[in-house]
C-alpha cells in the first residue's frame, strides 16, 4: 500500500491507498493504531477493490474527521465509496454517513454500536481523570484492558495471527501511542456518544445498503447495544458470527471478507443466502438501508 498525506487547516492527515477495481472501500480503523492496522483487510480486498485507509489525526471532533475523509476521497477522485468501520471506526463511519451520504455507496459496520449518552457521560469524567494521571499509568491500564480480550482461548489455526497482532499491539503501546492521541480518540468517542443523534438520520432517496457484522459474545458491545444497532437500521443485512468476541478480523478474517465481498456484489437477496458465511443460524437480511 502507498502512504500519502493531505494537510487540512494545518492538520496533517495520513492515509494508505492500494488495490484496483472500479469500486472503492474506505476503511476506518479502530481505537488502537492507525491505517496500518487495516492492512490485513485491505490486502484481502485489493484484488477486486481500491482501498483507502485514513489514520485519524489527533483532533477532537468528528466533524474534523469527516471533513478530512471527504477531502481525501475528493483528492483520490472517488465520488462514492463503500465505507467500512470497525469498533471505534464504526463510530466514525456512522458520523461520516450522517454528514456525507452522497459520498457513501454502501455502509458496513463491524462490532460497533449507536451513540450512548450514559457512556458519553462516563467517558467525559474519565477524560478529566486521565489528564491528571501519568501517561505511563494510563497507557498500562489501556494495555491491560485490551489484553483481557486477547487472553481467551484461541483455535490453533488462528494462534499465529493473534500472536502477530499482540506483537504489533505491544510495539504500538511502547513506541507509538502518545497521550495526545489517546485523549483525541477518547474525545472523538465522547463527541459521538454525547452529540451524535441517538438514531441514524434518514436520508430519503439514498440508494445504498447497510451491512452489520457482529459476534454473539462481543464483550465490548453488549447484547442490548447490538440489538439497538440492528433496530436502528431495520433494513440492513445482518451477519452474526458465533464465539468471535471483539476479534472478528482475527478469528474470522476469511469469512468476514467473504461476507463483505458478497454484500458489495449484491449477491444476498434472502436470509438464507448469508448462512454459509455466518456461524450463527439467526440472521436478518433485508434490502435497502
Amino acid at each position: 500500500m502507498q502512504e500519502k498525506s493531505l494537510t487540512i487547516r494545518g492538520v496533517e492527515w495520513r492515509y494508505l491507498t492500494g488495490g484496483r477495481g472500479e469500486k472503492t472501500i474506505m476503511l476506518f480503523h479502530g481505537a488502537v493504531g492507525g491505517a496500518e492496522t487495516m492492512g490485513w483487510l485491505a490486502s484481502a480486498f485489493e484484488d477486486e477493490y481500491r482501498t483507502i485507509a485514513p489514520t485519524v489525526a489527533d483532533v477532537s471532533t468528528l466533524g474534523e474527521v469527516c471533513d478530512a475523509a471527504s477531502a481525501i476521497l475528493d483528492r483520490e477522485h472517488v465520488g462514492r465509496a463503500a465505507v467500512f468501520g470497525g469498533s471505534f471506526g464504526g463510530l466514525v463511519a456512522q458520523a461520516f454517513f450522517r454528514r456525507r451520504p452522497a459520498q457513501v455507496e454502501d455502509l458496513i459496520l463491524l462490532s460497533t454500536g449507536l451513540p450512548n449518552r450514559r457512556l458519553g457521560s462516563r467517558m467525559t469524567w474519565m477524560t478529566r481523570l486521565l489528564r491528571l494521571l501519568p501517561f505511563s499509568l494510563t497507557r498500562g491500564l489501556m494495555r491491560l484492558e485490551i489484553s483481557k480480550h486477547l487472553d481467551t482461548p484461541v483455535p490453533a489455526e488462528y494462534a499465529a495471527r493473534v500472536r502477530e497482532f499482540r506483537e504489533r499491539l505491544d510495539h504500538y503501546f511502547d513506541h507509538t501511542l502518545t497521550k495526545r492521541t489517546l485523549l483525541s480518540r477518547i474525545a472523538l468517542s465522547v463527541d459521538f456518544n454525547r452529540n451524535e443523534p441517538p438514531e441514524p438520520v434518514p436520508h430519503p432517496g439514498w440508494p445504498g445498503r447497510v451491512l452489520i457484522i457482529e459476534s454473539n459474545d462481543d464483550p465490548m458491545i453488549p447484547a442490548d447495544e447490538r440489538r439497538r444497532l440492528r433496530e436502528a437500521y431495520p433494513r440492513a443485512l445482518v451477519c452474526t458470527f458465533a464465539g468471535a468476541g471483539h476479534m472478528i478480523p482475527l478469528l474470522r478474517l476469511e469469512e468476514l471478507v467473504g461476507v463483505v465481498k458478497a454484500f458489495l456484489r449484491d449477491e444476498y437477496s434472502s436470509p438464507a443466502d448469508i448462512t454459509d458465511e455466518c456461524a450463527v443460524e439467526e440472521h436478518t437480511a433485508r434490502e435497502g438501508a
